[in-house]
């Protein structure tokens, strides 16, 4: 892979992990249709990429990801305390995330690389319409600021985002979809949201680490992706989470999956 495709794909990254559009969709449709890539790549590529916003999001949130483990390790044995927490919460969320999307992420790995470009962009382009469904059935609650979340929360919040792991379907919009079904205000469930994304990035590493998902690309390329994912997502969070706190992509959702079944109809032709 050359150093453009590399800064290109870490771009769309960058950008596209904090906007509830499905990032890794955007890093397939892009690495398929413009670089004309071999299918059965695009899964080590996404997670390299992934690796590089997971990074970025640590750093930009390491002041609040410190106080949570501080908080741990001064009082232990505070399960009722931690529970009713920030802690509770992203624990919980993870903890059903797994059970739903390990079984989907782990038929994805054994399908997505048999499927043909057509066929993949079908099923990103049904998923992006799904997000933006969910998307559109978000009310802007004014409610419950962050600082009230609980276990309680990470229930629905992680049954729809184990859903994120579907082609087209966005980690951020099912996440922030069910904190805003839980009654959170939009600015706290895109922040919860965006943190919950640090450890579900890794679980999902590591998943599929451990079932060699990342032997199957040059580990100097994947540096080469992550470091440029990386770069791009950390210059860009802090705006991005500003301007989708404000703007319904609901309709950019329903737009870019319209333009990516139509894709897959003349690819298939």
């Amino acid at each position: 892979m050359d150093l453009f495709s590399i800064l290109t794909l870490g771009l769309v990254q960058g950008i596209t992990e904090w906007v509830p559009i499905s990032s890794k969709t955007q890093d397939a449709f892009v690495y398929l249709n413009f670089f004309h890539g071999d299918p059965s790549l695009v899964v080590p590529i996404l997670l390299y990429l992934h690796i590089g916003t997971v990074l970025a999001a640590t750093i930009y949130f390491r002041k609040e990801i410190l106080e949570l483990i501080k908080a741990v390790l001064q009082k232990p044995t505070a399960l009722k305390e931690h529970s009713n927490s920030t802690t509770g919460f992203l624990f919980t969320s993870l903890l059903f995330t797994g059970v739903i999307g390990v079984p989907l992420l782990l038929l994805e790995k054994l399908f997505f690389p048999t499927l043909d470009g057509s066929m993949l962009l079908a099923l990103m382009g049904a998923g992006l319409l799904l997000t933006g469904f969910l998307l559109l059935g978000q009310k802007n609650a004014k409610a419950r600021p962050a600082s009230s979340v609980t276990w309680a929360d990470g229930i629905l919040t992680g049954v729809l985002q184990g859903l994120s792991v579907l082609p087209g379907v966005s980690r951020s919009g099912t996440s922030t979809t069910g904190l805003i079904w839980r009654g959170f205000d939009s600015e706290s469930s895109f922040h919860l949201s965006f943190l919950l994304s640090i450890p579900t990035v890794v679980f999902a590493e590591l998943v599929f680490y451990i079932g060699g998902g990342l032997a199957a690309f040059p580990i100097s390329e994947g540096f080469l992706l992550a470091l440029s994912s990386f770069f791009f997502g950390y210059l860009t969070l802090g705006t991005l989470l500003k301007i989708v706190r404000r703007v319904n992509l609901s309709y950019v959702a329903f737009v870019l999956g319209a333009l990516m079944l139509v894709a897959a109809f003349l690819h298939a032709g």
